[in-house]
């Protein structure tokens, strides 16, 4: 932790804690490591222990800290929140975690006098050079020059000065930058910037800080222009190239060895869209509009006037796909998938996944789940049985899963009758992936290993929906203390709720939906009756009607508020089907809701609240529960 902090600061320019302050840091994040894994344990009062130790030293270090120390604090002090949120809904004890500020000033960035109208190197300057030149010469020392002071920018490297004072016309940085060899992707630096730079060395490229050997980083912190802004330009749907159909899937598989998300070659990452554009050391390397001009084509042609052909140590990409990106460079570089922050492999995934059909994505599942299971239960092997709704995979023996696996395709019908699913097509596209433990142990397990977190120990069951995947992890009930078929119900519908709409419905919407389906097919569940107990202890203790939608209670608590409100929701049923529709007819569920229900969640969460539905109906006898 302490190395990660100071790199983290350095990386800032930023000058780092001392060693005595880094070692306390260090204690710091021990403390928090061993209260996660007795909160873990169940341990909850040596847990709290801990955390009073944790936050006592956290205090401690700040109040006799600078800026800099309080820097390194951030992350732990974070770690704390959680923590201490935690800890008190445990019904520990903890006293007000103070705001983390510092005591001492930074050290000021420059206080030299300049004439009105004067170009100020640290608040002007600094901030060009480290986002046009950070990556190649403040950060790094290529062609052994370093800009990463005043004092070495000034210095220049055994070539000579790269700035002559008073002389732009005379200066090699200004050469450079005018004839598009810096920075070396070719598109030179904007206009008003270049200005501004060829002004302040005909200025005298006076210096108006403090200190010469301030790093330029520290000097442009509080600039935003140190961070060039990334526009992104959303696809018309006129373009003949799509980038997260045509161009993510090549990106995924040929670039993110060296360009992921650690120590990226020429600190240019790829793996979000965000990135690519960024670009790296060598500054952006695409220039919308001019496909054959972009640096980024340049290298994969092996054109470039520097470095080696991309991808390294691979065969080079043929060339009909290098001009299908040079094609989409010179479309706009638009970007027609979800989110410009989402990882370009989920980007390719989703786009191959709405592009399948109910067919290939069954398949490419199928594949999923084997996978899943072998990373989860990897000494265990799975049988498998495959239904027209479900893939079921378990460790319960071949008899019990064929059971089971016919309950639930039984159980499809009725959850589509509920929910008024189009009939006469599949209730999932794709199907949904059973996957049944015969144990707790190797359900927990599942979520550790696979989902990489830890399953809530009141759940028996929960499902995943993300287009690419969808699937239900279950433990079959080793007495009659739940039903399985109620279980089960829930998970479907929940993942077929999941589903509908444009960009999918709200995490609580389709759990809530679930949950209200499962009550409906048998109101007398254990599991049901447990849920409707607890709603009026919810209720009364919701700091807000729309607390469970904000993320402001627990996992758990937040599920069974979403159940009681899909359920006072669906007390209307015509409203609640004409949103339903609306989802199935792919609309967005932000704009449908506010046109079926008069007014956002958060405000039809205000007339729910005040008078929550009354419980369900156990089912009858008949009906039984297996």
């Amino acid at each position: 932790m302490a190395l990660v902090l100071t790199l983290a600061i350095a990386a800032a320019g930023l000058a780092a804690p001392t060693k005595e302050q880094q070692q306390e840091i260090s204690a710091i994040s021990t403390l928090l490591t061993r209260a996660g894994n007795l909160y873990k344990q169940n341990k909850i009062s040596e847990a709290g222990e801990a955390i009073k130790e944790a936050q006592s030293k956290i205090e401690k270090l700040s109040e006799g800290g600078d800026a800099q120390v309080v820097k390194a604090l951030e992350a732990p002090y974070k770690r704390l929140l959680n923590a201490h949120a935690l800890l008190e809904i445990e019904g520990v004890k903890l006293s007000e975690i103070k705001p983390l500020e510092a005591k001492k000033p930074m050290p000021a960035g420059g206080a030299g006098a300049l004439p009105p109208g004067a170009v100020s190197f640290s608040k002007q300057i600094a901030p060009i050079i480290v986002a046009r030149c950070g990556g190649c010469h403040v950060r790094n020392s290529r062609g052994e020059l370093s800009m990463a002071t005043y004092e070495s920018m000034m210095a220049g490297n055994k070539n000579g000065k790269i700035v002559i004072a008073g002389k732009p016309e005379g200066s090699i940085i200004v050469d450079k930058i005018e004839g598009k060899e810096m920075p070396p992707n070719g598109a030179g630096i904007p206009d008003a910037e270049f200005a501004t730079l060829k002004k302040w060395i005909s200025e005298g490229a006076k210096f108006d800080g403090t200190d010469l050997k301030a790093t330029l980083t520290m000097l442009a912190g509080g600039n935003a222009a140190a961070t060039p802004m990334v526009e992104i330009k959303v696809a018309t749907g006129k373009e003949t190239i799509s980038f997260a159909k045509d161009i993510a899937p090549v990106l995924a598989s040929t670039c993110a060895n060296c360009h992921g998300t650690r120590q990226p070659r020429g600190n240019f990452t790829l793996f979000t869209f965000e990135g690519l554009l960024k670009g790296g050391d060598s500054g952006a390397p695409i220039q919308p509009g001019k496909g054959a001009d972009s640096f980024l084509i340049k290298k994969l042609r092996g054109t470039a006037s520097q470095g080696q052909r991309m991808p390294l140590n691979l065969d080079p990409l043929k060339d009909d796909v290098i001009a299908k990106i040079e094609k989409w460079i010179d479309e706009g570089a638009t970007f027609d998938g979800g989110d410009p922050k989402q990882p370009v492999v989920e980007v390719a995934a989703l786009a191959k996944a709405r592009g399948s059909t109910h067919e290939q994505l069954s398949a490419d599942r199928a594949l999923l789940a084997g996978n899943n299971w072998r990373l989860g239960m990897p000494d265990i092997g799975a049988d498998k049985l495959e239904t027209e709704n479900f893939l079921v995979l378990g460790n319960v023996g071949p008899n019990t899963l064929k059971q089971i696996g016919d309950n639930a395709e039984a159980l499809a019908p009725k959850v589509c009758e509920m929910l008024k699913a189009t009939s006469g097509q599949p209730l999932i596209k794709g199907r949904m992936t059973l996957f049944v433990f015969r144990e707790r142990y190797d359900y927990s397990e599942f979520g550790k290993m696979v989902e990489r977190r830890d399953i809530p120990g009141m759940w028996r069951g929960h499902f995943k929906f993300s287009i690419v995947d969808a699937y239900s992890a279950v433990i079959p009930p080793k007495a009659d203390d739940y039903s399985l078929q109620t279980l089960i119900a829930q998970q479907l519908a929940g993942c077929y709720v999941a589903s509908l709409g444009k960009g999918g419905t709200p995490l609580w919407f389709s759990q809530g939906a679930g949950r209200v389906v499962a009550s409906r097919l048998d109101g007398g569940d254990p599991r049901v009756m447990a849920w409707d107990d607890a709603i009026p202890e919810i209720v009364a203790g919701l700091p807000s009607a729309d607390a469970f939608l904000t993320n402001k209670l627990d996992p758990e608590s937040a599920d069974i508020a979403s159940y009681s409100f899909v359920k006072f929701l669906m007390t209307d049923g015509r409203k609640f089907q004409s949103l339903l529709d609306k989802l199935r007819g792919n609309g967005d569920f932000a704009k449908a809701f506010p046109e079926v229900y008069g007014g956002s969640p958060n405000a039809v969460a205000e007339m729910w609240v005040r008078k929550p539905p009354s419980r369900s109906v156990p089912a009858k006898k008949t009906a039984g529960k297996k």
